[in-house]
C-alpha cells in the first residue's frame, strides 16, 4: 500500500497549503498573494498566448507534470492493478461514469441559464489525493477493499475529467497545432512498438506535444497523461521498468511540490460578504456544493447497484452497499481538477472562479462529513450484527496497540 500512503500524506500537505492560501488572500499582507501569482512572465509566441502570469505558468505548465503521474498511474492499474480485471475493475469504471454524470445532472437542473450554465463540468472530477486522505483519517471505519474501489474509481474519475477538459473547455483551437500533436503522438506510438526500454524518448516528445497542445488551444498540461500512458512498463533485459522509474521520480514532486503549489496559487480567496452577489454567483455556489454531495453520491452508488445487480461485476470482498455510499460521497471531495476546469469554464469571469473556490472547498468539507457519518454507521451495523466479529477486532487492537 505504498502507493496509497504517498497519496494520504500528498493529501495532508495539499490540505495545508489550501488552508495556506486562504489565510494569506484573507490576511493583511493580501496584496502580496495577487502581486505574486498576477506577476506577469511573458515568453512571447503563439504557443505561449494563454501564458501571462505566474499562476497561468503553474496551471498549465507545472500541471503537466501532475497529469504525467496520472498517465502513468492508470498504465500501471490497467497493467497490473485493478483494471487488469474487467469484472473487478468495471464497477468502480461504472461508477465513476455515473458520479460524474450525477454530478453535471444535478449541476444543469440548479444552474439550467445565466452566467454559470457553461460549469456543469466541474464538480464532476474526484481528486485522488484528497479523497485518500480522507479514507486515511477515517481508519478502521474503511475497509481495505473500499480503499482500492475508490482508488479505481478515482483514476477512471481522472481519465473521464480528462476528456471533459479537452473536448468542452477547450476555447481556442488551431487545427495544424493540433496535426503536430498527432504527429508526434504517432511517433511515440512507433517507438513504443519497437520497444526501446528508455523513457527519454518520451519525455521530449511530450515536451513536444505540451508545446503543440499550447499553440493548438488545448490545455497543453494533458501532455502528460498521453507521454504517462505511452511510457512502456514492462522491464527490459538489461534496465528496470522505466514506467516505474519516471513514477519513482515524479510521483513526490507532484504531491509535495506541484499541487500544494497549485493549491497555493489557486486557492487564495478573498472572502467577504459580496461574493455571492455578482450575476450568476449563487446559482453556481449552490450548484457545485449540492452537485458534489448530492450528485456524487447518487449518480456512483445507482451506478454500482445496476452493474452487480446485472451480475456484470462484483463488490471486492468485506465491501457492502452502505460501504459504497459512504465511499461515493468522500468521491465527492475535489479541488485540483475541477478548479482547472473552472478556470477554462468561467474564463473572463474572476468573480465565477472565486465563488467556484469556495464552493469547492465547502462542497468537499460536507462530503467528507457525510461520507464519515455514512462509514461510522456502516461500521457499527457491522459490529451489531457480528458481535464475536467486534470483539475480536478490538482485542487484536489492543494487542497491536492499535486505536478503534
Amino acid at each position: 500500500m505504498t502507493l496509497f500512503r504517498s497519496e494520504v500524506a500528498g493529501g495532508l500537505v495539499l490540505t495545508g497549503a489550501a488552508l495556506a492560501a486562504l489565510v494569506w488572500a484573507n490576511s493583511p499582507w493580501r496584496h502580496t498573494y495577487v502581486r505574486l501569482w498576477d506577476h506577469p512572465v511573458h515568453l512571447g509566441g503563439h504557443g505561449f498566448a494563454g501564458f501571462s502570469t505566474m499562476q497561468e505558468w503553474v496551471n498549465g505548465g507545472l500541471m503537466a507534470v501532475f497529469f504525467l503521474v496520472v498517465g502513468l498511474e492508470i498504465a500501471r492499474e490497467r497493467r497490473d492493478g485493478d483494471l487488469a480485471d474487467m469484472r473487478t475493475a468495471i464497477v468502480p469504471l461504472v461508477g465513476a461514469a455515473g458520479g460524474m454524470a450525477g454530478a453535471g445532472l444535478v449541476y444543469a437542473l440548479i444552474v439550467h441559464q445565466g452566467p454559470g450554465a457553461t460549469g456543469w463540468g466541474i464538480p464532476m472530477a474526484t481528486d485522488i489525493a484528497f479523497a485518500l486522505g480522507a479514507l486515511a483519517l477515517l481508519g478502521r471505519r474503511v475497509p481495505p477493499g473500499l480503499r482500492l474501489m475508490l482508488l479505481t474509481l478515482a483514476v477512471a474519475d481522472d481519465i473521464g475529467s480528462v476528456l471533459v477538459l479537452a473536448l468542452f473547455y477547450s476555447s481556442r483551437i488551431y487545427l495544424p497545432a493540433l496535426l503536430g500533436v498527432a504527429v508526434v503522438t504517432a511517433g511515440m506510438v512507433l517507438i513504443r512498438r519497437q520497444g526501446h526500454p528508455a523513457a527519454w524518448p518520451y519525455l521530449v516528445g511530450g515536451v513536444a506535444l505540451w508545446v503543440f497542445l499550447a499553440a493548438g488551444g488545448v490545455e497543453p498540461a494533458l501532455a502528460g497523461v498521453l507521454v504517462g500512458v505511452l511510457i512502456p512498463g514492462r522491464p527490459s533485459p538489461l534496465r528496470r521498468d522505466p514506467a516505474a522509474r519516471v513514477e519513482h521520480a515524479l510521483a513526490p514532486i507532484a504531491a509535495y511540490i506541484v499541487l500544494p503549489l497549485f493549491a497555493v496559487a489557486n486557492a487564495g480567496v478573498t472572502v467577504h460578504s459580496s461574493i455571492l452577489r455578482h450575476p450568476g454567483a449563487t446559482a453556481a455556489f449552490v450548484g457545485i456544493v449540492v452537485a458534489r454531495v448530492v450528485g456524487k453520491l447518487g449518480g456512483i452508488t445507482l451506478a454500482c447497484l445496476v452493474v452487480v445487480r446485472l451480475g456484470w461485476g462484483r463488490l471486492p470482498e468485506g465491501v457492502r452497499w452502505a460501504h459504497v455510499a459512504g465511499g461515493a460521497a468522500i468521491a465527492g471531495i475535489g479541488f485540483t481538477v475541477p478548479l482547472l476546469i473552472a478556470e477554462k469554464a468561467f474564463s473572463g469571469r474572476p468573480d465565477l472562479v472565486a465563488v467556484t473556490t469556495v464552493a469547492l472547498l465547502v462542497g468537499s468539507v460536507v462530503a467528507f462529513v457525510v461520507g464519515a457519518a455514512i462509514l461510522t454507521m456502516a461500521r457499527m451495523l457491522t459490529e451489531t450484527a457480528n458481535p464475536d466479529r467486534g470483539t475480536a477486532r478490538r482485542g487484536r487492537q489492543r494487542v497491536r496497540g492499535d486505536t478503534p
